[in-house]
This record gives C-alpha cells, structure tokens and sequence, in this order.
C-alpha cells in the first residue's frame, strides 16, 4: 500500500483504473491546482474513487467537518480530476466536501486544512499562488475553468483561500542557540539551562564588553523581501536593559535594543525588515552594551510577509 504524500492526510488509494500511472514531475510538471466540490459526502467520494466502474479520481479530498483529509492518487501519478488531458498531466485535484449550492460547507475548517495542504504542493512543485485566468496558465484554477461544470459552486471564495495559502506557503525558520551549524558564540559566553522561560534545553550568557565577540545566527532567506524578526529570551533582573539585536537587510545592518528583564519566555517582535536572499549569518547580538547585566542570546525566529 501506498503511503500519503502530505504528512497530514491518511491514504484511501483509487482503483487502479481511475488514474494513470506516472513519474511526476520528472515526465510532466505539475504546476496548477484544480479545485473541486465534491457534491456529496467525503465518504462517498473516496468510496467512488475506489470503484472500478467510476473513471474518475482526485488527488485529495478534504472533510468539511474538521479538514479531515484522504488522499487517493499519489501526486506523481495523473488523476482523472479535469475533463482535461492535459490539465490533469500537469495538475494536482483537490476534492472539498460539500454542495455548490450551500454554502454552509465551506467551514474554516475546510479553507484552512485545504490551503495548508495547497501551501506544501506550492512549495513542493513551485506553483503560483494566484488564480490563474485559464487553464493555459500556471496557479489555482476552479474546475469550471477547464470544462463545462459548475463546479466548485458559487461560494468558494478564491481570495479568502490564497489569502490563507500565502500565510501557510511563507517561509519561516527558527534557529536555537543550540544549533551548532546556524549559531555561532565564542567561549566567552557561558551556556545555562537555570531560567526555566529559555527556549529549548539552554541559552547562552556573557557580561557586556567593548570587544567584538557577537552571538550569530544564520537564516536561510529564500529571496529578496520583507520579513519580520522575532527573538526569544529567559527574563530576570539580572539580565541586561539595553541588549543590541542587529539584523541584515537590503540596506545594511539595522539596530534594535531590547531590555531582557521584561518580556521574557515569548516571542518578541524585533520589526519588519527587507532582507537579501542568502544563507548568511543575518542576525548578531554584539557584547557591546550600554546596558548593564547579562546579555542573552537564546533563539531568534523569522517569518516571511509576502
């Protein structure tokens, strides 16, 4: 037996006479997204799927209940989803429980465990996020958009379900002091695990000095654009006022002090920043202070804001 693609779906594999088998995306690419409705139940259409005599089949199916979702065909294979040879050789169906005419079945449920799972085949395969105007183009296309259906009915609101897509899609990293290969510290500053709001098993600690001997850590920025920083510290009285954070960006490095006897055991925003595409070290937190206490460097987390 097969074993689900997406990590979050269970596989109900189709009968082998609804799709094609295939080598995706090695003999045809996939680059759009087709969505459907199923006008019935989740149930019957992973049942139908499964029989011989239905010709008919889609990559994934989504419960409008809890965002449940099953998946049928393995993405290198080619559903029969369209009406379309060559749409379904270089698409992905996506199945959404419900009636194209009531729209009680687009839950948030629904829009969110759907866009999730778009937001892993658009960074998987590359596809657009955007609602491609015909079946020609690359990105999300409504079924009715490549055949004579109505499908997926009237209230899918493709704007909402990007606009969801684009949040799961965006890139995102967390580096902890305790990543040897994406943070870098000198020996002069020590490791404790003693305050309980650390991130992870420990952070590190120095006292302030005139010296370069800054803590680093190194982000992989996907492209050019704009991301927010966030760090994360322990919080104690002991600790210093006036901890510099400096951050690469398009235009050099950019300061932001913070005071690491507030704020302590969450993530806190540093700002939004253009940062240049790269594997570098983006962030450091110098010993250089005009604060007094321990400075800490524990873990630091960005996040793209397309």
């Amino acid at each position: 037996m097969a074993r689900p693609d997406y990590q979050r779906a269970k596989w109900y594999g189709a009968h082998s006479q609804n799709y094609s088998s295939a080598n995706r995306p090695s003999s045809n690419p996939i680059n759009k997204i087709i969505l459907h409705i199923t006008e019935g139940s989740w149930s019957s259409a992973i049942n139908w799927f499964n029989d011989s005599r239905a010709q008919v089949s889609a990559h994934y199916v989504v419960r409008s209940s809890d965002g449940f979702i099953g998946q049928c065909v393995e993405e290198k294979d080619i559903a029969w989803h369209a009406g379309n040879w060559p749409v379904n050789q270089t698409s992905i169906g996506i199945e959404h429980e419900g009636f194209g005419n009531d729209p009680k079945w687009m839950t948030d449920a629904l829009y969110n465990a759907s866009a999730q799972l778009s937001a892993y085949l658009c960074r998987k395969y590359n596809v657009p996020i955007r609602h491609a105007q015909s079946a020609s183009e690359q990105g999300f296309l409504f079924h009715r958009q490549v055949t004579s259906t109505h499908c997926p009915g009237q209230y899918f609101d493709i704007s909402r379900y990007l606009r969801r897509v684009r949040h799961y899609a965006a890139y995102r990293q967390r580096v902890d002091n305790a990543n040897s290969n994406r943070f870098r510290a000198s020996s002069n500053w020590g490791t404790s695990s003693w305050n309980s709001q650390r991130w992870g098993k420990d952070y590190r600690y120095v006292r302030p000095a005139n010296v370069q001997d800054a803590a680093r850590f190194k982000f992989r920025i996907p492209r050019r654009g704009r991301y927010a920083v966030f760090a994360w510290w322990p919080t104690d009285r002991g600790y210093n006022n006036r901890t510099r954070f400096l951050i690469r960006t398009t235009d050099g490095w950019k300061r932001r002090v913070v005071n690491q006897r507030q704020n302590g055991g969450r993530w806190v925003w540093l700002g939004t920043f253009n940062m240049p595409a790269g594997d570098r070290w983006n962030i450091r937190i110098p010993r250089r202070s005009s604060g007094k206490g321990y400075i800490i460097a524990d873990a630091v987390r960005i996040v793209e804001r397309p």
